[in-house]
């Protein structure tokens, strides 16, 4: 005769749909997939349950189990649309996590927070625009830049964040809004070639296309691969020599247009 399967109560899939939201919302926060991991399982024990998870760079799927109780397992899947940096969230998760170990929290009070998270701001965009332009103009003066040079390299960054953030805002995909960027940071400080605006535009150029290197999902990449998670470490350096390469047709294209090679 077989074992009745047990079915999963209400508040062991209410605890499941929470946890694949934490998950997903740290994955698509810039965290690492050990600090995620980590975060789930002190979550989950505090809730009274047991996990097995499996990442993946397209989605993550949980099992959560009963083991005191009726012994029932749920398992549900869940996709991550967008890889992003929020560090505000994840360090937010973080603390949530720890006062549910220490002070207790009920599942309601756990949905809100993590809400709330979801619903911080960036940085406005004026700021981040200045900062972007600045970072550009201080890499190229201490590339050995003179003025014209890294005025050059400030107005190229800005100009590359906007084409980015413009394509991004429109629904085209990461690889082309990289694309489109570095090729509008290379051809606006390429001029300074064309027109052999001051001594070394050819430093402008080089530096203003600096800030499309994918920093995370770089250190992402090789912590999952230090630690073990080989699919999302895979996955993560496979997404970064993909806007490695954008970044250089970019460079490539506008070069091209601009006949630098022939100068």
């Amino acid at each position: 005769m077989d074992t009745p399967v047990a079915l999963p109560g209400l508040r062991q899939r209410k605890c499941a749909d929470l946890l694949l939201d934490i998950a997903v919302l740290l994955m698509s926060s810039g965290a690492h997939t050990e600090r995620v991991n980590r975060n789930l399982h002190r979550i989950t024990k505090a809730l009274g349950y047991e996990q097995e998870i499996l990442f993946s760079l397209a989605g993550i799927t949980l099992t959560l189990s009963d083991p005191c109780d009726t012994g029932a397992h749920y398992t549900v899947f869940r996709r991550i649309k967008s890889y992003g940096v929020h560090l505000g969230i994840v360090s937010g998760v973080s603390r949530m996590s720890w006062k549910l170990c220490l002070e207790g929290m009920t599942i309601a009070e756990l949905r809100t927070e993590v809400e709330r998270l979801k619903s911080l701001p960036h940085y406005p965009k004026p700021v981040i625009i200045t900062m972007i332009a600045l970072a550009g103009m201080a890499f190229c003066y201490l590339a050995g830049g003179e003025l014209l040079a890294v005025l050059l390299a400030g107005v190229a960054t800005a100009a590359g964040f906007l084409v980015r953030s413009r394509f991004l805002s429109s629904g085209y995909n990461l690889p082309l809004s990289i694309c489109a960027a570095s090729f509008t940071s290379s051809g606006i400080s390429g001029l300074g070639i064309v027109f052999h605006l001051g001594i070394s535009p050819e430093i402008a150029v080089a530096t203003s296309v600096l800030f499309l290197i994918p920093g995370v999902p770089m250190i992402n990449a090789v912590i999952d691969l230090l630690q073990g998670h080989t699919v999302t470490g895979q996955g993560r350096a496979m997404q970064v020599t993909v806007m490695a390469f954008a970044i250089a047709l970019g460079i490539v294209l506008s070069s091209a247009l601009l006949g630098i090679g022939k100068l």
